[in-house]
C-alpha cells in the first residue's frame, strides 16, 4: 500500500544486509527518495555498451554476435565496422 513502505535504512552493515532489503522490497517504490547520478564510464566500457545496443537493435542471438565477432577477428577488423561494410556492399 502506498505510504506503507518501510523505511530505506540509514546505514546497512553488510552486503548480505543491503541484498536482504532489496530482495524484498521494490526499487519502484522508492522512485520518488532515489537521486540522479553522474557517471563516467572509460571509453572502452562505453564502446562496449554501444555495441551491444547495436546487436539489441539488430535482433541479433547471442550466437550471431559470436559468429560476427569471430568473422570480424578473422577479417582483422571489429565487429562494428563488420557490419557497416556489409551494410554498404548491399545498399
Amino acid at each position: 500500500m502506498p505510504g506503507n513502505k518501510d523505511q530505506i535504512p540509514e546505514e546497512f552493515t553488510s552486503t548480505e544486509e543491503i541484498q536482504d532489503f532489496w530482495d524484498t522490497h521494490s526499487s519502484a517504490d522508492y522512485w520518488d527518495e532515489m537521486e540522479d547520478v553522474q557517471m563516467q564510464l572509460s571509453s572502452e566500457l562505453q564502446a562496449k555498451l554501444e555495441l551491444r545496443k547495436l546487436y539489441k537493435l539488430l535482433g541479433l542471438s547471442k550466437q550471431q554476435v559470436a559468429d560476427l565477432e569471430a568473422k570480424a577477428k578473422i577479417e582483422n577488423t571489429d565487429s562494428r565496422q563488420l557490419i557497416s561494410k556489409w551494410v554498404l556492399e548491399h545498399v
